[in-house]
């Protein structure tokens, strides 16, 4: 079953496919930004260094600040899509019901992991707010609020997971949409 086909249902079946299409805009935009600043940032740097002999400086801060977005969005992306490794071989093996409970208890078990990990991930970035990039100024919150937003993407898309889970022929593979050539 596609996702559009989600696009009939209501009630919490068309919220999750909103929930969906946000995050995976969000995340598409993430991915877009961080890799336009860190490519624009590279090659201010360049160009300054080879016109002036010398450095910007702040283009060197920019990986640490920026690639946790990439990576998370990525990792959202991902996971919206199906793409994520995943061991199915033991849902595979069982009957379609069977199956369904499976998968659910699955995306639940990976909802509630990735809000555990929000929450402490909330208490690192109290303890790292003290810490500042020398260039910039800018706190390592950045990065660390990357890996929440991140964890906080992956909860949702666990959870929009389940509508799919048990309207899908083949619940093993709910999430797996077909790649667009």
């Amino acid at each position: 079953m596609s996702q559009e086909q989600m696009t009939q249902p209501g009630g919490g079946a068309r919220a999750a496919l909103m929930i969906d299409r946000l995050l995976t805009a969000m995340s598409t935009l993430a991915i877009l930004l961080t890799l336009g600043g860190l490519f624009l940032s590279m090659m201010a740097e360049v160009v300054i260094r080879y016109a002036t002999r010398s450095s910007l400086g702040w283009p060197n801060e920019m990986p640490a600040l920026l690639f946790p977005w990439l990576t998370m969005a990525g990792a959202v992306l991902a996971a919206q899509y199906g793409r994520h490794i995943a061991v199915q071989l033991l849902a595979q093996s069982l009957p379609a019901g069977a199956a369904r409970l499976l998968m659910a208890a699955g995306a639940v078990l990976a909802a509630c992991t990735f809000g555990f990990l929000t929450w402490h991930g909330m208490k690192v970035m109290k303890i790292t707010g003290g810490e500042v990039y020398p260039v910039t100024g800018l706190t390592a919150n950045i990065p660390y609020a990357a890996l929440i937003a991140g964890f906080v993407g992956l909860a949702l898309t666990a959870l929009t997971t389940l509508p799919l889970i048990f309207r899908a022929e083949d619940p093993v593979f709910a999430r797996n949409i077909a790649e667009e050539h």
